[in-house]
C-alpha cells in the first residue's frame, strides 16, 4: 500500500516538474521572440519550398496528361522535312515540300484504318482588325481537324466542306487571337485582313491553351485549307497530315502502313533518310510523361535538399541558444537540475518551433503553388500526400537536429558552466 503511494507521490512530482519545465519553456520562447521567429521561418521555408517544387512537377505532369486526354491518343501525325538525298544535307532556311495532294490522297485510299484527315498549311501572317496590327500564325485546315482535335466553338460556326471547296475566305479566330484583336466585343461577321486579302471571321474557338509541340493553339488562326493555299500562299504542298485512326489498337499498323507507303513513294530507304516524319499523339505524350517524370525525381531530390538546409538552420540557431545560455544552465544544475530536465527544456523549445515552422510552410507551400501556376500557366495541383510528407519529414529532420545540442546542453558539467558563462 505505501510502495503504491509513493509511486503515485512520484509520479505526480514528475507531473508538476514537467508542468514547470514546458512553462519555463514557453517564457524563454516568448522572451527571446526574434530567435524564435527565425527558427520558424527555417522550418517554414523549408517545408514550403519543398512543397511548391514538387507540385510545381505536378502541375506540368496533369497539364501533359489533360492535353493527351483532350488530343486523344489515337491521332498520327506526318511531319515534312527537308530531302537529305541531295547533298547530303538540307539548306538552312530552306522550305520542305515533301508532303503532296498526291501522297495525302494515297494515303487515305489505301489505309483502311483512318478515320478521320486533315491536310494542314501554315505560315506566320499579318493580321489587321479594328485599327489593330499584329502577326500571327495562319493555319489551314479542313474541317475535320477541328473534330479530329475534340476543338469546339465557343462562338459562332466553324466552316464546312462546302466553303472548303469554293475556298471561301472565312477565319475562325483563336481565343487569345479574338481578345488581342476585338477585346472584349464580339468578332462576328467582322472583316479580318490577312496579308490584304479580306476574310469573315465566322466564329472564335473555344479556349484549348498549349498543345503537346508546345504550340499555343489559342494564339492562332484557322481558315479553310483551299484558301490558305490559293489566296494567301500560293502552294501545293502540306507542311502537315493529321489522322485519326478508328480504334487505338490499330495505331502502330497504321504507322508502319504510312511509312511505308511514303518510303515507298518518295523512293527512300536505307541509303536516303525519310523526308518526313511520323508521330503519334501516344508517344509525344509518353515522351512528355517520361521527361516530367525525370523532372519530378529531381525536384524531390531538391525538396528533400530544401528540408535539410532548413534542418541546418534550426540547428545552427539551437547551437547558438545552448551556447548563449550556459550561465543559465550551470545555474539550474547547481540548484538540482537533472540532465534530463535540461535536455527536455532544449528538446521542447526547439521542437515546438519546428513544428510551428513545418505547418506555417504547409500554409505558405500552398500559397507558394498557387502563384507558380498562375505564373508558368500549368494547372494547379496541390499534392496533400506530398505536404504530408514533407511535414512529416521536416519534424524528423529538425528532431534529430535539435537533439545534438540538447544532448550538449544536457552533458554540460555545472561548475564548468559557471566558470565559462
Amino acid at each position: 500500500m505505501e510502495s503504491r503511494e509513493r509511486r503515485s507521490h512520484r509520479g505526480a512530482a514528475q507531473l508538476s516538474r514537467y508542468r514547470h519545465l514546458t512553462v519555463a519553456a514557453w517564457h524563454q520562447l516568448w522572451r527571446h521572440r526574434t530567435r524564435s521567429l527565425l527558427m520558424m521561418t527555417c522550418a517554414a521555408l523549408g517545408v514550403a519550398g519543398s512543397i511548391a517544387a514538387v507540385n510545381y512537377a505536378a502541375g506540368g505532369r496533369q497539364q501533359v496528361v489533360e492535353q493527351v486526354a483532350r488530343l486523344g491518343t489515337n491521332v498520327i501525325v506526318v511531319s515534312a522535312l527537308q530531302d537529305r538525298g541531295r547533298g547530303g544535307r538540307s539548306r538552312s532556311g530552306s522550305i520542305a515540300t515533301t508532303l503532296r495532294e498526291a501522297d495525302y490522297r494515297a494515303l487515305r485510299r489505301e489505309i483502311p484504318s483512318i478515320a478521320r484527315s486533315s491536310a494542314l498549311v501554315s505560315a506566320g501572317l499579318r493580321l489587321k482588325a479594328a485599327g489593330l496590327s499584329k502577326v500571327s500564325p495562319v493555319v489551314g485546315c479542313e474541317p475535320e481537324f477541328f473534330r479530329i482535335k475534340h476543338w469546339a466553338v465557343a462562338e459562332g460556326e466553324s466552316f464546312d466542306d462546302a466553303q472548303l471547296r469554293r475556298a471561301a475566305r472565312v477565319v475562325l479566330l483563336g481565343a487569345t487571337v479574338a481578345k488581342d484583336l476585338y477585346g472584349a466585343e464580339s468578332p462576328l461577321g467582322e472583316r479580318l485582313f490577312i496579308n490584304r486579302v479580306p476574310f469573315e471571321v465566322i466564329g472564335v474557338l473555344a479556349e484549348r491553351g498549349q498543345g503537346l509541340d508546345a504550340t499555343n493553339e489559342d494564339a492562332q488562326v484557322y481558315v479553310p485549307l483551299s484558301a490558305a493555299m490559293r489566296r494567301l500562299l500560293n502552294v501545293d504542298h502540306y507542311n502537315a497530315l493529321v489522322f485519326e485512326v478508328g480504334e487505338f489498337t490499330a495505331l502502330p499498323r497504321t504507322v508502319r502502313e504510312i511509312t511505308q507507303l511514303l518510303r515507298d513513294r518518295h523512293r527512300t530507304g536505307t541509303f536516303r533518310p525519310d523526308d518526313f516524319s511520323v508521330l503519334n499523339q501516344q508517344e509525344l505524350g509518353n515522351t512528355r510523361l517520361a521527361a516530367s517524370s525525370r523532372l519530378g525525381f529531381f525536384v524531390r531530390w531538391i525538396g528533400l535538399s530544401a528540408l535539410l538546409v532548413a534542418g541546418v538552420g534550426v540547428l545552427a540557431m539551437a547551437w547558438i541558444t545552448v551556447r548563449d545560455r550556459t550561465r543559465e544552465i550551470g545555474t539550474r544544475r547547481a540548484l538540482g537540475a537533472t540532465a534530463r530536465d535540461v535536455f527536455y527544456q532544449f528538446a521542447f523549445e526547439a521542437m515546438v518551433l519546428a513544428v510551428a515552422g513545418a505547418a506555417c510552410g504547409l500554409a505558405l507551400g500552398w500559397s507558394l503553388s498557387r502563384i507558380v501556376a498562375a505564373r508558368t500557366g500549368l494547372p494547379f495541383v496541390f499534392d496533400t500526400g506530398n505536404a504530408a510528407l514533407a511535414f512529416t519529414v521536416a519534424i524528423v529532420i529538425n528532431l534529430a537536429f535539435v537533439s545534438w545540442p540538447a544532448r550538449r546542453a544536457a552533458r554540460l558539467d555545472p561548475i564548468v558552466a559557471l566558470r565559462h558563462a
